[in-house]
C-alpha cells in the first residue's frame, strides 16, 4: 500500500490490504508445511533404506491437499475394481493350472 493510498485513499482499502497480507501469510505457511512434509518423507525413506531391513519407497504421487472431485473418486473406484478383478483372475488361473497339473 502506498503512502498516498494510506493517507488519502479509501479507508476500507487499508482493511483489504491487511486481509490480503494475512491470506498471503496463510498460503505461504501452508506451502512451507507441505514442503516440510515432503522433506520429512524423504528423510524417513533415506533412513529406513539405510538402516532398515525392508526397502521403503518415496511417495508415488503428490500429497492430496484438496478434496477430490466426484469424477476423481469414481476413477479411483474403477481402478481399484480393475485391480481386484485382475487379482481374482490371476488366482483363478493359478487354481486352474494347479488342478490340471494335479499338484497339490
Amino acid at each position: 500500500m502506498t503512502y498516498e493510498q494510506y493517507w488519502h485513499g479509501d479507508p476500507w482499502l487499508v482493511r483489504a490490504y491487511a486481509q490480503a497480507y494475512l491470506l498471503r501469510r496463510k498460503v505461504d505457511n501452508e506451502q512451507a508445511w507441505i514442503q516440510g512434509a515432503y522433506i520429512a518423507n524423504a528423510v524417513t525413506v533415506a533412513i529406513a533404506n539405510t538402516f532398515g531391513k525392508k526397502k521403503t519407497d518415496y511417495l508415488k504421487k503428490p500429497l492430496e491437499i484438496f478434496p477430490k472431485t466426484e469424477a476423481e473418486k469414481k476413477a479411483e473406484v474403477r481402478e481399484e475394481r480393475r485391480k481386484v478383478i485382475a487379482w481374482l483372475n490371476g488366482m483363478a488361473r493359478k487354481a486352474k493350472k494347479k488342478k490340471t497339473t494335479g499338484s497339490g
